[in-house]
């Protein structure tokens, strides 16, 4: 089978939400795909739904990015295969919602990992693929939380900063050339993740604020292609992160802080 022009994109934390949603947006833009998660049956549905998109050009590779040697097997993989890679989304992360001294440290340890450990590693072994496609995208998933601190998620919040920065200096460093980089930072998206981060007890504003997967996957892959810095997906968000501007900085971290450490302390 041939490649497809567009090249391959490697999405991680694909078998579902935001990253499902962007693999299948990259797969109707043209791209091949590339789907790892650790979750194999879910990959396989994610899979065929991208081929049936853009001509079975669809793999699968089943890896916990958690894992020690998660990255490594990863690029092995792709290597291995000589697929063609021209875009590369850092989407596999982890939320844990507590107080910091509540939470165990290993626990905090490995979402640390995941959500930047992992994403720095695999761009960089990457890049030496990415540079030999006549154009190169990084898009890397941060959240709206990188940009204030958030009481009870201490941790995650810092993490997503890093990614956030992180991706606006690797922006810097890579211009000029063939790759761009891009950082999306949503709002509250209905994936799963208040049910994997323990935070059933916001899942009414979730549901009321909350929009699905596919309104950002659009967003970030519009972004992505016009070589945006950063983006915002939905309106609300955008007019929120407008007023958090406006706020003096510990005014906003404190109302914010506030709705998440009530519903926290109404869990116990």
């Amino acid at each position: 089978m041939t490649s497809p022009a567009k090249g391959y994109a490697l999405i991680t934390g694909a078998s579902q939400g935001i990253g499902a949603a962007v693999a299948l947006e990259l797969a109707r833009k043209g791209f091949g795909v590339v789907v790892t998660a650790r979750s194999e049956d879910a990959l396989r549905q994610v899979c065929a739904a991208a081929a049936a998109l853009n001509n079975g050009h669809a793999r699968a590779i089943a890896v916990d990015l958690s894992a020690p040697d998660g990255v490594d097997r990863i690029v092995r993989s792709v290597s291995e295969q000589g697929l063609p890679l021209s875009c590369l989304v850092n989407n596999a992360g982890q939320g844990l919602w507590g107080m910091f001294d509540e939470l165990t440290l290993d626990d905090q340890r490995r979402m640390m990992h995941l959500n930047m450990t992992v994403p720095v590693a695999l761009t960089h072994q990457l890049l030496p693929l990415l540079r030999k496609a006549p154009e190169a995208y990084i898009l890397n998933v941060a959240s709206m939380v990188a940009h204030h601190a958030l009481g009870s998620m201490a941790v995650y919040s810092g993490s997503k900063a890093f990614v956030l920065r992180w991706s606006r200096s690797l922006r810097i460093e890579l211009k000029g050339t063939n790759i761009r980089v891009t950082c999306c930072s949503p709002g509250s998206v209905i994936t799963g993740f208040t049910q994997r981060a323990g935070m059933q007890a916001m899942d009414d504003l979730a549901r009321k604020f909350g929009t699905g997967p596919e309104p950002v996957a659009k967003a970030a892959v519009a972004a992505l292609l016009h070589g945006k810095a950063e983006v915002i997906p939905g309106l609300m968000n955008v007019v929120a992160s407008k007023l958090q501007g406006l706020l003096p900085t510990g005014l906003s971290e404190s109302i914010a802080s506030g709705i998440y450490l009530k519903r926290l302390r109404s869990r116990k």
